[in-house]
């Protein structure tokens, strides 16, 4: 240990009971006390006065004036802090008294509304995160706070590609806004997990945010189809499979078919869970000779009250079907029995399965703490909230996609 750190008690109470008292704080100090949160502006404002040397940390290094104003951690080590500014120390031996990294000292006295007990402390980390800090200091408090969660949910590279977006203009819920993001970060370095192999667009280190965003969102549709459509929780196809002008159509009724359509067509028929299960839609894959050549949408007409009609049809990779498949998916509709359908008055409820939901979220809350941020149980509260919180952060970001209408 540095002999600089080598205080006893005694020692640091004695350099606290004689540093000079500074009975006014000079009009620029007392702006930047003002710029710290109100519940620990009182104390500064008393540190300050009590010593010049401990009036200068508001220039030089705000957070360790707001972690001793806010009596974070021991007395021990506040009273040991103490003495080493009264001495003359240098910041860095202050700062490990208190266990902070010197990367903080970068941060203005708005960041620091809740600092974690926890902070990354390695050189590395401090040299990466340097180039991304906030740019206003209004964004400061959230930045930090997002930042922070980020490292915890996930790990310090990923902690690092979001300090530098640009979400942090308004306040938020840090942990409702990210989690699900960094869970896909997570699990996309975790190809042994089943939750990885529903990820399409995997998280790396130089991912535009934008694509970042859409290919988090696409992955947790894919665990909500995985929980919603089990196989025979969907039985009513609406229409009858069948064969046209050589061609089959077949329903996909269940997540094992329809990941297996999306895979195969390269198409976001996977992000349809949620329609289906409300009864809104209804996906057939079109073959000929076992070869998968479209995915057809049937729903309600969008004029004519309890009648089917075709949504959409689509080639592979969304492209436009061709003349020949179009002309057997209206003769297939032509043939049907019935084209007409009473939609229900309040779809029926479906039960998501848990204990996919706990298979899926294991490794993740095994390596995470229990990873609370996230429900014990899925639900469709769950989803809408994690919904809302997805399009927040589309919208700060300045992402457009239907992913968030």
């Amino acid at each position: 240990m540095s002999e600089a750190l080598r205080y006893h008690d005694g020692a640091a109470r004695a350099a606290t009971l004689r540093r000079p008292v500074v009975t006014e704080i000079n009009p620029q100090t007392e702006s930047v006390v003002q710029r710290f949160p109100v519940s620990v502006r009182r104390e500064v404002r008393r540190l300050v006065r009590s010593s010049s040397r401990i009036a200068d940390l508001a220039a030089t290094f705000p957070g360790i004036l707001y972690v001793l104003g806010a009596r974070r951690g021991t007395l021990e080590a506040r009273l040991n802090a103490i003495a080493l500014i009264e001495s003359g120390a240098q910041l860095k031996f202050v700062a490990r008294a208190l266990d902070m990294p010197m990367w903080l000292r970068r941060l203005p006295p708005e960041a620091f509304e809740a600092l974690p007990p926890s902070v990354p402390k390695s050189e590395g980390f401090g040299r990466r995160i340097a180039a991304r800090l906030p740019s206003h200091a209004s964004e400061s408090a959230f930045w930090l706070e997002s930042v922070m969660f980020a490292e915890r949910a996930c790990h310090e590279d990923f902690a690092i590609w979001f300090a530098g977006q640009n979400v942090f203009a308004s306040d938020g819920d840090a942990e409702k806004l990210i989690a699900v993001v960094a869970a896909y970060a997570w699990y996309s370095g975790q190809p042994d997990t089943a939750a990885h192999k529903l990820i399409v667009v995997p998280w790396r280190q130089e991912i535009a945010f934008d694509t970042a965003l859409c290919a988090a969102k696409s992955w947790f549709n894919r665990v909500r189809l995985v929980l919603q459509l089990t196989p025979g929780v969907v039985t009513d196809p609406w229409l009858k499979p069948g064969i046209a002008n050589g061609y089959t159509f077949e329903p996909l009724m269940d997540h094992s078919a329809i990941l297996a359509e999306a895979h195969a067509m390269q198409n976001c028929a996977d992000q349809y869970s949620d329609r289906i299960v409300r009864d809104k839609c209804r996906l057939y894959s079109v073959k000929r000779n076992g070869a998968r050549l479209a995915t057809l949408e049937v729903g309600p007409h969008q004029r004519e009250t309890g009648v089917l009609a075709i949504n959409q049809l689509k080639a592979r990779h969304n492209m436009p079907a061709s003349t020949d498949v179009w002309q057997a998916a209206y003769t297939w509709m032509a043939n049907q029995p019935v084209l007409k359908r009473v939609p229900a008055i309040s779809p029926a409820e479906r039960d998501f399965d848990q204990s996919a939901w706990y298979r899926l979220l294991q490794p993740y809350r095994s390596a995470h703490a229990g990873a609370p941020w996230f429900d014990s149980d899925a639900s469709g509260l769950m989803f809408a909230g994690i919904d809302a919180e997805l399009a927040d952060l589309a919208r700060r970001g300045g992402v457009s996609s239907w992913l968030f209408t």
